[in-house]
């Protein structure tokens, strides 16, 4: 009931050394589980040499606002240090939400 969040982390990294680290999301964000989304982008904003992250959404199953805004908030950091902040795999009910809120398009690129 709101507890629920598993944020993996990997990274990988180019032949220049440059760091894509993806975050991987299961179970929901929301009030109480929005820290654990909040330290899981700010561990990969401080990876060294990081150049994109990627958020993998598919198996999230709820994304509230609290947890949209996390992800903006993250965007805007990363944008700042020339660091991409990308989401895929965004599905059902959590894509609804991004698409209704016209963050679907700045997250994925999508409409």
């Amino acid at each position: 009931m709101g507890s629920d969040l598993i944020a993996d982390r990997e990274v990988g990294r180019d032949s220049g050394g440059r760091a894509t680290v993806t975050v991987r999301l299961r179970g929901l964000v929301d009030l109480g589980t929005q820290p654990i989304l909040e330290r899981a982008l700010d561990e990969a904003l401080a990876v060294r040499g990081v150049s994109e992250i990627v958020v993998d959404l598919d198996g999230l199953t709820l994304l509230d606002s609290t947890g949209i805004a996390t992800m903006l908030h993250a965007y805007r950091r990363g944008a700042a240090a020339d660091v991409g902040l990308r989401a895929i795999g965004a599905n059902g009910l959590v894509h609804r939400v991004l698409d209704i809120t016209g963050v679907l398009k700045v997250l994925t690129g999508e409409d």
